[in-house]
């Protein structure tokens, strides 16, 4: 697939063919265990891949630091994400063994093991605390903040993939929608779907924001 103009400026070739690897181990892990939607597995990249990466579009993660992947799957949107942000280590996590493992052999197979650990388990379990946490149409949202408050670090950011409507905030939370159709407007599939970039209320003594905006 063609990838649209704004994600061909920020990737390089090498990424693209870690992006097209992961795609084809991704179509044929998914003929035996269901990461995701075999009705969607003809379109992974329209309905997974550019979605995962449309995050480019507005923000890259910093070098150096630990991103948690909540609910992670067949590895969404963390293994895009990785191969996107070669200095940045990614926790994947999961509360499906069979999921996790199989994701465990792709993240093994495209060599990315050291960048990229896959767990199996509860989010709410977890002790360690994350500057970034990305979330993709996990739980509804209420319930997904939730699970993260405890282990986001205090100038921690959040980044759920959803849909609209998705609600008032829950108390505590400062957040905007950023949607698919500002980047590209003409996919009809994501219409209405976007990211919502998410942080705790802090006082005017707070950390400023971790993530610089795209370029």
């Amino acid at each position: 697939m063609k990838l649209p103009a704004f994600l061909g400026e920020k990737l390089s070739p090498r990424q693209v063919a870690q992006l097209e690897a992961y795609a084809t181990l991704l179509q044929e892990v998914n003929t035996r265990i269901n990461l995701i939607s075999r009705r969607d597995i003809a379109w992974i990249w329209e309905h997974h891949l550019v979605p995962s990466l449309c995050f480019l579009g507005w923000w890259r993660l910093p070098e150096g630091s630990r991103v948690l992947d909540v609910g992670t799957g067949g590895g969404l949107p963390g293994i895009p994400l990785a191969i996107a942000h070669p200095d940045t280590a990614f926790v994947l996590i999961d509360s499906t063994r069979k999921k996790v493992e199989a994701v465990r052999r792709i993240v093994q197979a495209l060599s990315l093991q050291e960048r990229i650990e896959v767990r199996w388990g509860r989010v709410e379990e977890q002790k360690e605390t994350f500057p970034v946490v990305l979330g993709r149409a996990v739980a509804p949202l209420p319930r997904f903040l939730g699970w993260i408050k405890r282990i986001l670090k205090p100038e921690g950011e959040v980044f759920y993939y959803t849909g609209e409507p998705w609600g008032p905030l829950p108390a505590g939370w400062q957040g905007h929608f950023y949607p698919f159709s500002a980047l590209l407007p003409d996919w009809d599939y994501l219409q209405g779907k976007g990211i919502l970039h998410l942080r705790p209320k802090r006082t005017e003594k707070s950390s400023p924001n971790l993530l610089a905006k795209g370029k």
